[in-house]
């Protein structure tokens, strides 16, 4: 019912817009994106290359254990590697949270995953430069878009879709 009623709101014209320039929005954001991912009903879907939030942690622990899917593509060598200390680790050893980690060589491309997105219950999408780090959001020069019109946001879903699938 609750997904039902944020389609309507969406379908008559209550978007929600909003730009963060980080550093100085670091904090307006992170708290944005932590509340997405605390308050989602049935879905998340992430596209990260680093990831080391630990509120990102807190707010996706909080939606697992109610229930709530969590999709997550990264790059293989960036979450691999604990000198980063990628939170990926530790997301893949609870329930309801599935990881894909995609490789350098992968279906023919020969670069890293390098995409920084993130779809909340396939209504709300946000992308930008910012990877889930401590420093993107409060020390380096990035950018982080959020949006819900459905037009836009069923692209993203269908790239992630096949980021997951591996394609």
């Amino acid at each position: 019912m609750k997904k039902i009623i944020l389609i309507l709101c969406v379908l008559i014209g209550l978007r929600a817009d909003v730009v963060y320039f980080l550093p100085k929005d670091g904090d307006k954001a992170e708290k944005h994106i932590a509340s997405l991912f605390k308050h989602a009903h049935e879905n998340i879907k992430i596209a990260i290359y680093a990831f080391t939030n630990r509120k990102f942690l807190k707010a996706l622990k909080i939606a697992a254990r109610k229930g709530v899917k969590v999709f997550i593509v990264a790059d293989y060598e960036s979450n691999k590697n604990q000198q980063y200390r990628s939170i990926i680790p530790e997301l893949r050893k609870l329930r309801n949270i599935k990881i894909k980690l995609l490789k350098h060589k992968n279906k023919g491309y020969d670069g890293i995953m390098h995409i920084k997105m993130f779809i909340v219950d396939d209504i709300t999408v946000g992308f930008g430069s910012a990877n889930y780090t401590y420093s993107a959001f409060h020390k380096n020069y990035e950018l982080l878009y959020i949006n819900n019109d459905w037009t836009f946001t069923r692209r993203f879903i269908s790239i992630f879709n096949q980021l997951y699938k591996g394609k």
